[in-house]
């Protein structure tokens, strides 16, 4: 069951498929562009839904543990990728929850430099498969949370931080999912669903991870980036 601090927190119904996110970078090539996913089912009578967020103003009721977080135009943007930071973490202070399904359309930002030298190697390697956007939940603190994020252009990745210490439970690569490359600057809905010690999660509609884990079995939900600037454009949280 879930606990909320605030009782008319928002309820309601929010239909989620992949979106483009043309921002500041430029436009994608064609080819970068990925295929619409189907839109996330309407919601049932059965259904609770304790948080739909477009971002189209700050809430006072999220909370910024590293990074440099602010909507703007119906984004929510993290703009930093200091290597030094790691996880950056935003989140929603007034629910407390156990069992539910997490829903966010996250879309990384990264700069690849044109032109490449011996130096630029590490950035490379980072912007490419490592740095990534995506959710903590679960989160009792900075040192103690879940997290499933975009992990650069080549897959994604489940794990947790214990005690401050990463420790890593799925990592599926494109090959594992049908190939699918992941672009930069194109926004991926990502879905978590935790019921009890199991944690499934998808990338749009294709199952991407499903673990038993009980290292945490209620806490906060947030978003998060790993060395990469990002912007999200929806959260829904449903009650399971």
């Amino acid at each position: 069951m879930a606990r909320s601090f605030i009782s008319k927190q928002s309820v309601g119904s929010l239909g989620i498929g992949a979106v483009a996110l043309m921002l500041s970078m430029g436009a994608l090539p064609a080819s970068a562009q990925m295929p619409p996913a189907p839109p996330m089912p309407p919601q049932t009578a059965a259904e609770r839904v304790l948080l739909r967020e477009y971002f189209e103003q700050y809430s006072p009721y999220w909370r910024q543990v590293r990074g440099h977080w602010a909507v703007t135009s119906g984004r929510l943007l993290q703009t930093r990728d200091d290597a030094r930071e790691l996880n950056t973490v935003l989140f929603y202070d007034p629910l407390i929850i156990a069992d539910a399904e997490i829903t966010a359309v996250a879309a990384m930002l990264n700069d690849v430099p044109q032109f490449l030298t011996a130096d630029d190697a590490d950035l490379l390697r980072t912007r490419r498969q490592i740095g990534g956007a995506g959710l903590v939940f679960r989160y009792q603190d900075d040192n103690n949370f879940y997290l499933f994020r975009l992990a650069g252009e080549d897959g994604v990745v489940l794990g947790k931080v214990v005690d401050g210490v990463w420790h890593e439970l799925a990592n599926p690569r494109s090959a594992d999912f049908a190939g699918m490359r992941l672009y930069n600057a194109a926004a991926y809905p990502l879905r978590v669903r935790v019921t009890g010690r199991r944690i499934q999660c998808w990338i749009g509609n294709r199952a991407v991870a499903s673990v038993e884990d009980d290292s945490f079995s209620t806490g906060r939900v947030g978003l998060s980036t790993f060395r990469s600037k990002a912007a999200f454009t929806s959260l829904r949280i449903v009650e399971r």
